[in-house]
């Protein structure tokens, strides 16, 4: 078995957290102006607005960073595939995972558009769920190597798969 140092992350966890945050924050900072500070001037309440957005941006940055984002610790080998998170966070209830080649349904390999480079999504059929996983900083190599022993286990275990092809994903014929 191969231990790989990857970032991983889910894109429903993404989601939420882009969305909830930003709607609890929003939530407070309406409560705090209309509810709490009623006799604040209209300068006082624009400059308490935009301090609330700066916070937000860089509250939603940490969170992306910390939270969502997560290293984490991928080992693939012929008895199946298996990630630990390397730290907790508060989005993830599942801190470690293994599944046997016959419980994945999918492999895809997408272009980062952010960072510019790719991340490998697996798709698990029980429970349902899809793992994406991107390269640490620094360590593109080892994502490259990787994404190579991916390939061939999903090759020998038929595992559908869907390709990059011209800028489109378009299903393989790997069945």
């Amino acid at each position: 078995m191969h231990v790989y140092k990857l970032k991983y992350h889910k894109n429903n966890v993404m989601l939420i957290a882009m969305i909830g945050f930003p709607l609890l924050f929003i939530s407070l900072v309406m409560y705090c102006i209309f509810g709490l500070f009623t006799s604040l001037s209209e300068g006082m309440v624009l400059m308490l607005v935009f301090l609330s957005i700066v916070s937000m941006a860089l509250m939603l940055f940490w969170v992306t960073k910390t939270l969502v984002f997560v290293r984490s610790e991928v080992l693939i080998g012929d008895d199946g595939i298996g990630f630990k998170l390397k730290s907790t966070s508060l989005l993830y209830r599942r801190t470690d995972f293994f599944s046997g080649w016959e419980n994945v349904s999918r492999v895809t390999e997408l272009f980062d558009n952010n960072n510019g480079g790719y991340y490998y999504q697996i798709e698990f059929k029980h429970p349902n769920f899809v793992a994406n996983f991107n390269p640490v900083n620094d360590l593109e190599a080892e994502a490259d190597r990787f994404f190579s022993e991916l390939e061939h286990y999903q090759e020998n275990y038929h595992i559908g798969s869907q390709l990059p092809l011209n800028g489109k994903l378009q299903p393989s014929n790997s069945f």
